[in-house]
Parts: structure tokens; C-alpha cells; sequence
């Protein structure tokens, strides 16, 4: 098992990439930074790639009449026309991308908490909502993975992220050499993840893949791959995860003495209470593969769905 194929992930490049924002600036961002040895970038910045030019005078976004506009209020230019041809072409290209790493609050890039000022003046009021690129990013790539880079500064963020990231990127390396026993492998081997996200979903995945419908190859795999997907838009809950890790538990503890069996519950009894971190019990599980040689519970994706290089406990306490 490993997490060999490289996700697609479209970036700010702002964000150490090179020095585009609209004062001449770059942002250095350490998750971004840990993150290129493992991910394939694509790097974009609307507003300079628009013709916008770097440095250049800022813009806002402003509801007027129902629509929103993209404004240079320093010169009175409208811009949304050029936005809007920019996107075009961007959201034509192909949809095979695992995920967009957008700069935050950005009215070009941000997914959320952008300001939508109910009109020109600088004293307007102004409403919140995702940038233009970014509200055609999650149009036009529903299933992606989509975040800013200071969302990411909270651990379990950036924990969902990477595991959504790795899981879409193995799903589109089966998807571009399919077989039937490959799908098989696929499912078994992302059991307890999918049940992290969604339980009936998963079970849905493993009717898919047993292809009672007896469909043809191409429709089977699309038809998973969708479902597979949908589960992978929810947010793993830790109620889930528990069940998951349970789940897990339950394919070895007969071979557990007492002493171990309680250690483990109490382990999860921490974890749910958050005194303990998930990679501790995915450790532990990890730890009984080798003693009891279990291949199955070996072959889950659940107990190392990133590469462990890029666990990192670091946690800004909120959601930016």
C-alpha cells in the first residue's frame, strides 16, 4: 500500500510561487511549502493573468442589480468582462484536478469569507462570499477538494484536505486503466476510509463494485466513481471515524488479550474526548498488521491515507 500518485492540485501563485499579488508581494505558506515534494501544482492568479499586471491597483467585488462585479475603484474600471473571459477559458480545461489551494479572502481566489460591497463607496456595507475564480472552481469541479491556505493552519482541516486530495488522486489513476479486479482492490482497500465520510455511501460503493447490475466496464467504474466521490464531499465526522476505527479493531481483537482490547477502547474513549490524536490509534491498528500478519487491515488506506511526511500536529485552533 501507498500513496505513490501524485495529486493535481491548482494553486494561488502567490503563494510561494512567485510574487504576483496586486502590491508586488509573495506569500511564503509552509503548508504549501511541505506540500510540493508530493503534489503535482498548477499554479494560477486570475488578476494577473487577466492582464491586470503586477503591481496593480486593487479590486473589490460589488453586488449591483442582482450581479456581481469585479471594480478597480482607484481607476473606475470594470473588470468583470475580462474576469468572466479569463474563467471561461480556465473552466474549459479538463476537470481531472484533485483539488485548488486558493489565497483566502482573495476577491479573485478566496473560496470564502470574501467582502461583496453593496456598492462603490468606500463606506458601503458588504455581505461575504467565495471570489469569482473560485465560485467558477466550485461550479464547474463540484467533487474537487477546495480550501484556503489559512484554513489550513487547523489541524483537522488540513488533515480532511489531504486525505480527500490522495483518495481523488488514487480514484483518477484507476480511472485511466481500469479492470474489474483493480475496482474490486480499489473498494476493499478504502472500506474504512469511505466509512469515515459516509457508511451507506460506502456500502453503495461495494454494491457498485460487485457489479450486480452486470454493467460494462467504462459505466460501472463512472458509476462508482461518482458515488465515491459524493461521500468524499461530506466532512469526516469523528463519529464516523470511531465507528471506522471500531471497525478495524474488530477483524484482529479476537487475537487481543483483555489488557489489550481495554487499552484500545480506552484509546478511542481519549480520542473522542480529544485527548489523543487519530495517528495514534491508526499507529496502534498499524502495530497489530504486524503482529498478526492481517492483510486485509493492511491494505487499508485508513491507517496512512497521506504520506506520514506530511502529518503535522500544528493547529491555529480555528478555522481561518
Amino acid at each position: 500500500m501507498s500513496n505513490t500518485v501524485k495529486p493535481r492540485v491548482i494553486v494561488s501563485r502567490c503563494l510561494g510561487f512567485d510574487a504576483c499579488r496586486y502590491n508586488g508581494q509573495m506569500l511564503e505558506d509552509r503548508h504549501v511549502e511541505a506540500l510540493k515534494p508530493f503534489v503535482e501544482m498548477i499554479t494560477v492568479c486570475p488578476e494577473a493573468d487577466m492582464g491586470l499586471g503586477t503591481p496593480r491597483q486593487p479590486v473589490r467585488l460589488v453586488r449591483q442589480d442582482g450581479e456581481v462585479l469585479m471594480l478597480q475603484p482607484s481607476t473606475g474600471r470594470d473588470v468583470t468582462a475580462e474576469m468572466q473571459r479569463y474563467l471561461d477559458r480556465q473552466m474549459a480545461v479538463g476537470t481531472d484536478i484533485d483539488g485548488f489551494l486558493l489565497k483566502g479572502r482573495s476577491p479573485s481566489c478566496g473560496p470564502s469569507s470574501v467582502k461583496i460591497y453593496h456598492g462603490v463607496d468606500k463606506s458601503a456595507s458588504f455581505s461575504k462570499g467565495a471570489g469569482l475564480y473560485a465560485e467558477a472552481v466550485m461550479r464547474c469541479h463540484p467533487y474537487a477538494a477546495v480550501e484556503d491556505e489559512g484554513r489550513l493552519r487547523n489541524f483537522h482541516i488540513r488533515e480532511a484536505f489531504l486525505m480527500r486530495i490522495f483518495a481523488l488522486a488514487r480514484l483518477r489513476a484507476l480511472l485511466m486503466r481500469p479492470s474489474l479486479a483493480d475496482l474490486v482492490r480499489f473498494h476493499a482497500s478504502h472500506k474504512l476510509l469511505l466509512m469515515c465520510y459516509h457508511q451507506e455511501m460506502m456500502r453503495q460503493c461495494g454494491r457498485i463494485a460487485s457489479n450486480g447490475a452486470h454493467l460494462p466496464l467504462q459505466a460501472l467504474v463512472q458509476e462508482y466513481a461518482t458515488v465515491f466521490r459524493q461521500a468524499l464531499c461530506r466532512q469526516p465526522g469523528q463519529r464516523n471515524i470511531i465507528n471506522a476505527l471500531y471497525h478495524g479493531y474488530g477483524w484482529i481483537s479476537e487475537g487481543l488479550t483483555a489488557a489489550e482490547r481495554k487499552l484500545f477502547v480506552d484509546a478511542i474513549e481519549e480520542y473522542r474526548d480529544d485527548r489523543l490524536t487519530l495517528a495514534t490509534l491508526q499507529h496502534l491498528l498499524k502495530s497489530y498488521v504486524l503482529r498478526f500478519d492481517h492483510d486485509y487491515l493492511g491494505s487499508q488506506y485508513f491507517l496512512d491515507p497521506y504520506p506520514r511526511a506530511l502529518f503535522d500536529l500544528a493547529d491555529s485552533g480555528h478555522a481561518a
